[in-house]
């Protein structure tokens, strides 16, 4: 059964990972000073580590996804806005080479960012402050009008459960995650028309990552959110991948305002010839009984000599219930978020 343990003061210590679910930040993110079951340079580990920052930002008009993902033989730069009221994607992408985009080692204050002509996305990490700033500037592109967001994501350390894990990949190789539902502000641009997020409306998704994987990395993702009917912010993760032993070490949970709830393994069910049709997540017990209802599907796709990735990531509507170990029962019917089947190699 899975428990919420202290948090040691770094990721890995003496050259193995720290496995487990923990109650607070790490001070220290340290994957390279892992001792691996091949032992590598420590420039070719970081070769092998993945890397990204990934925020869902969402209010009653659009949800975003914004994302600087760094494969090391490839790195992406994502802004994805979708209207909800006209289900359209305006998806601003641009594939770099891994140097140009650099993922910080701790949360409490450091940068990522990428910036090239006509594209700039920022994410200011200052978790010892409270909040994450967000900003991204994107011209005109044949036909996808500019983007322009600026936001502040809310992560107080002293009142927020984020969802802070390290899982078992095999081969003395792990991944890290630091998860979130939580309150956030901004405003956003679309070709001139300005939109604003107030946080007694708005929610920010947040996902940070780090991991060393397999060569071909796959896994099925859903997270939304939304208020109860109590009016508590809520939301959740499920992840269905390639982590040992799914029963002790998951990323599965529920969030109610700002506390989390532990879930067990889940199985995802989908047509991967149209994903639009809705999707299934479940648990074997009875406690997750989630239907998605894909609006629109985000598709990227690579095939190159050293990488190859099909990726599909619906946004769309959350329909059922959750039901954690101690606690009440709780309904997302009518939450928003994502899914992804997710596929890379290299």
């Amino acid at each position: 059964m899975r428990t919420i343990q202290e948090t040691p003061g770094e990721l890995v210590t003496g050259g193995r990972f720290n496995l487990g679910t923990f109650n607070k930040p790490f001070s220290k993110v340290n994957p390279l000073d892992a001792k691996l079951a091949i032992p590598l340079p420590r420039a070719l580990k970081n070769l092998r580590l993945k890397e990204w920052e990934h925020f869902g930002l969402a209010n009653q008009d659009y949800y975003i996804s914004l994302a600087l993902f760094n494969a090391k033989t490839l790195a992406l730069a994502q802004v994805c806005v979708y209207s909800k009221k006209d289900r359209k994607v305006i998806f601003h992408e641009r594939k770099t080479p891994s140097w140009s985009v650099r993922l910080p080692a701790t949360l409490f204050d450091s940068r990522a960012e990428y910036a090239s002509k006509g594209f700039e996305l920022k994410i200011r990490n200052a978790l010892s402050a409270g909040h994450y700033l967000l900003e991204f500037d994107i011209a005109a592109k044949k036909d996808l009008p500019a983007v322009k967001g600026r936001f502040t994501f809310f992560e107080n350390p002293g009142e927020a459960q984020p969802l802070i894990v390290c899982l078992p990949l095999g081969q003395r190789a792990a991944m890290y995650s630091h998860k979130l539902i939580g309150p956030m502000e901004g405003s956003l641009s679309v070709a001139g028309r300005v939109s604003f997020f107030s946080p007694e409306e708005a929610y920010g998704l947040l996902d940070i990552h780090k991991g060393f994987y397999p060569f071909v990395m796959k896994w099925h993702w859903a997270t939304g959110g939304g208020r109860d009917a109590q009016g508590r912010l809520c939301g959740f993760n499920f992840t269905d991948n390639q982590v040992e032993d799914q029963e002790n070490y998951n990323e599965n949970c529920i969030w109610r305002d700002n506390k989390i709830e532990l879930l067990p393994p889940v199985k995802f069910a989908f047509d991967p010839n149209d994903y639009l049709q809705p999707w299934t997540v479940r648990d074997s017990e009875g406690r997750v009984d989630l239907t998605f209802h894909p609006e629109v599907v985000r598709t990227v796709d690579v095939n190159a000599l050293v990488i190859r990735s099909k990726y599909r990531g619906p946004f769309g509507a959350f329909t059922g219930r959750i039901r954690p170990a101690d606690g009440e029962e709780a309904s997302v019917d009518g939450f928003f978020g994502m899914c992804e089947n997710f596929y890379l190699r290299t």
